[in-house]
């Protein structure tokens, strides 16, 4: 049972990890129900009592037909669970311990070691261990006990603050708050100023109401399995009050009985045609709310006020020993306007009643000097970490410098059927100066579908082989490594480049033949899949690698290819629109170029959204109209065959309609389950055009070429990121002429998601399609599943503020690094961003 509790308690802080970043990945339901079951056939039990076992239970049943805010309550729930089972299985643990003399933790706490507050799942309730090196006492003579290294108090367990025991640890834990710096840097989430009061009659739509009421009705309990709570009150103006909560706040029942008289405050929304409160909070009469509130994020089981008061204490208990060190040289905190990070972290936990009411604001939007403090001093570290990653690779000379002229206009043009386009040759010239300076070239290249990335990469190939080096490249499917082959072999040819293909499926007597001649040299150019990361695959001298589709490959996976040469030149290419805020972030060691210019004739497609079920028909029918006029349709779903638990499309039921509305037409299907052998079949047929349909899953996402194709309909798009959802889109159209884009959503044209989708019909900018998914999904959506590489950070919102400030922390990095580069003027700068390092030893998604 301890096995399969394991199992469980492990995917459960998974899918609630990077704040339920994976929350909404496609297998999460299936994985989390097949871990409940195996837990229950061992006899295991969570909880006090079944029905919290139970209504955990039926959420995992209905987890894949969930929205995004149902999901994390699951998982929430189930953390909670799992934590309490925990404790209680656990030996009881120390209630307190003595605070050691004068500790100096790391400043901005997790920041330094790349922790989020929601992330601390693999730390177990007890006591944590310290993150800084710690001496190894001598051994003593005499028998006894031996000896223990107290941790910093930074890191000591919330369990030394009082009235903080095991249940009430695991609740904290499942929100990622362990110790009592996770308490500090968990910061509130809104600021509610009380030093103003009007009537409940004089207050507004969204506005705050503070206010003394009597308690007229009360009750609570479990719907559906979901906690709700209600209460009826009056204030004293005789305004009659609804109160809702739709979580379990602790101790409701005590303070709101029939007549009781409390102190009610939050914003005012109508509901039913009176005024209502959700989630108000609530005080006694003789403990009135603060001037100013402090209002946290939620901890399910652990009440607002208690939350407040611990946050308040972790922080009182470092200050007195002066724990919270300030990672942030003087000089640059005061050319930044910033206060020091003790003064800061006060103002946000306990802000003093002199405040004005527009600092009470600021601090209310995030936006006040205490906020910045914080995102700066992450943004340093980061930037530092990112910067001095590049020095190191850079300060080598690369193994492979590419000769004069390498990169002549006149051979490229003999090689190529076309001729580039302004931004291309701007690209070139970009690429060429990297690869002809000395140093190995780290660069991203960034470009909308059909802008011409491979034509660049085939300049910077040609040229290394030129030198008398190797390149290999590497696409993420079979599918997308043939399309380069197709793609290269004639221009390859024309350049006299020996290219080669080395996927997964290729026969065994066949591969080797192929790294023999590549371990001889006999190969310039090596195209494949993953299989260009097998130990085996040696080459003679490879001096650049490019990396397509970069996304869709772990960081620890690039770092293996470039592995396999000394020094390489690398350039790495995606489709995807990448912000500015990522680009600096995830990508941070890499210069950015970018292919802003599409190829001459490429009119971008018309896009309609279709919302509403009903909506379906129509747009299949739309299908068939343009396929019966003679252009080649995509037909892109979410899954592969039916589900039980998902109310949506799949390949087999819409080429089953299809070929119902299109009897004398010939549909394909085509998804990531069928053999390759058979998918090169059908692809191969629709590009032939004896295909007129091609219904697949996002397997066609990237890599596929038909220039006749000129419609596509993506169902249920609303299973889509945007980013994703304007690859799709680019797979059309490429031949020239109009082409037509339909994006379906099951849900009304009202809804949250139709909103979302409607950005697409409103440009054909992937950079502003991106910029919106990233604005309101964060950097996960960018590429339709969390990045490995891409940092967290806790404490910046993505775009407006944070992108300027951003620029400002890495202007400051590179001022401290051209002055200090081994940033011996700062040693506890330098140890902040080194235990960065050993926490997270690939931490950007450069490539390694």
């Amino acid at each position: 049972m301890q096995r399969a509790f394991a199992a469980l308690h492990e995917l459960v802080r998974e899918a609630g990890a990077d704040r339920f970043a994976r929350i909404e990945a496609p297998e999460l339901g299936e994985r989390l129900r097949l871990a409940w079951a195996r837990f229950m056939e061992a006899g295991g039990t969570l909880g006090t009592h079944p029905g919290e076992q139970q209504t955990f239970g039926e959420g995992l049943t209905r987890f894949d037909s969930m929205g995004r805010h149902d999901r994390t309550r699951v998982i929430a729930h189930g953390l909670r669970l799992c934590m309490g089972a925990q404790a209680r299985q656990e030996p009881s643990r120390a209630r307190s311990i003595k605070p050691p003399p004068r500790h100096r933790a790391a400043s901005t706490a997790a920041a330094a070691r790349g922790a989020s507050p929601a992330v601390h799942a693999a730390t177990p309730v007890a006591p944590a261990r310290s993150l800084a090196t710690t001496t190894t006492m001598p051994a003593r003579a005499e028998p006894g006990p031996a000896p223990s290294v107290e941790p910093p108090l930074a890191h000591a367990p919330v369990t030394v603050l009082p009235r903080v025991g095991p249940s009430t640890a695991a609740k904290l834990e499942a929100r990622g708050l362990v110790t009592l710096e996770d308490l500090v840097f968990f910061l509130p989430a809104g600021y509610r100023d009380h030093r103003e009061r009007k009537s409940a009659s004089e207050v507004g739509e969204g506005q705050v109401l503070s206010a003394e009421v009597t308690v007229e009705r009360f009750r609570q309990g479990f719907a559906r399995g979901r906690f709700f709570a209600s209460a009826e009150v009056v204030a004293d103006d005789g305004t009659p009050i609804s109160l809702r909560w739709f979580h379990r706040v602790g101790g409701l029942g005590q303070r709101l009985g029939l007549g009781a008289r409390v102190f009610v405050v939050g914003p005012v929304r109508e509901f039913r045609g009176r005024p209502s409160i959700a989630h108000p909070d609530v005080y006694p009469l003789d403990d009135p709310p603060p001037p100013i509130a402090v209002r946290y994020p939620v901890v399910e089981g652990v009440g607002a006020r208690t939350v407040s008061s611990l946050c308040r204490a972790a922080l009182e208990r470092l200050l007195e020993i002066d724990a919270i060190e300030d990672l942030l040289p003087p000089a640059l905190a005061r050319a930044q306007r910033l206060p020091p990070l003790p003064q800061a972290l006060r103002l946000l936990h306990d802000p003093p009643s002199s405040l004005t009411p527009q600092e009470v604001q600021e601090l209310d939007r995030g936006r006040s000097a205490a906020h910045r403090r914080l995102a700066f001093g992450e943004l340093l570290l980061l930037q530092l970490l990112l910067l001095r990653r590049r020095a190191a690779w850079c300060g080598d000379r690369a193994a492979f410098v590419t000769p004069q002229g390498a990169f002549g206009r006149e051979q490229l043009r003999a090689c190529l059927p076309f001729e580039p386009t302004a931004a291309q040759w701007r690209v070139i010239d970009e690429v060429e100066q990297d690869m002809h300076g000395g140093r190995p070239m780290l660069r991203l290249l960034q470009g909308d579908v059909g802008s011409g990335k491979t034509a660049v990469a085939f300049a910077a190939i040609q040229a290394v082989v030129a030198a008398g080096a190797q390149a290999a490249l590497m696409a993420p499917t079979e599918l997308l490594a043939e399309q380069h082959l197709r793609t290269l072999e004639p221009w390859c040819r024309a350049a006299g480049v020996k290219v080669a293909l080395l996927t997964g499926s290729m026969p065994r007597a066949q591969r080797s033949s192929l790294l023999a001649l590549l371990g001889a040299g006999t190969i310039d150019l090596l195209v494949g899949t993953h299989a260009l990361l097998v130990g085996d695959v040696t080459f003679a001298g490879l001096g650049l690698v490019v990396v397509d589709e970069q996304h869709r490959f772990g960081v620890e996976q690039r770092a293996l290819l470039r592995a396999k040469g000394e020094r390489p030149h690398l350039l790495v290419m995606t489709a995807t629109p990448i912000p500015r805020t990522l680009a600096l972030t995830a990508y941070g060691e890499l210069e950015v170029s970018l292919i802003d210019e599409m190829p001459p004739g490429r009119q971008p497609p018309v896009t309609r959204l279709l919302a509403g079920r009903p909506a379906l028909q129509r747009a299949r029918a739309t299908v068939a109209k343009a396929v019966r006029r003679g252009a080649q349709a995509f037909v892109v779903c979410p899954l592969v065959e039916a589900s039980e638990a998902l109310d949506v499309s799949h390949v087999e039921a819409s080429a089953q309609a299809l070929r119902a509305l299109l009897p004398e037409s010939q549909i394909g299907v085509v998804h990531g389950r069928m053999a390759p052998e058979d998918k090169d079949a059908v692809m191969t047929a629709f590009r032939e055009g004896s295909l007129h349909v091609l219904v697949a899953t996002t397997v066609i996402e990237v890599g596929v070429d038909v220039p006749g194709a000129r419609t596509i309909l993506v169902e249920h798009a609303e299973r889509f990121g945007l980013a994703q959802l304007h690859q799709l889109r680019g797979r059309i159209g490429r031949g020239g002429g109009a082409s037509l884009c339909l994006i379906h959503t099951a849900h009304g044209p009202s809804s949250e998601s139709a909103q979302r989708l409607a950005v697409l019909t409103e440009t054909a900018d992937g950079f502003a399609v991106a910029e919106h998914d990233l604005a309101m999904r964060g950097p996960g959506e960018i590429f339709g599943t969390r990045q490995a590489g891409v940092p967290r950070l806790r404490f910046l919102g993505f775009g407006g503020d944070g992108t300027r400030m951003l620029v400002h922390a890495r202007q400051a990095a590179a001022a401290l690094l051209d002055e200090d580069p081994e940033l011996r003027q700062h040693p506890q700068l330098r140890a902040a961003i080194e235990q960065r390092e050993r926490d997270a030893p690939v931490y950007s998604a450069e490539a390694g």
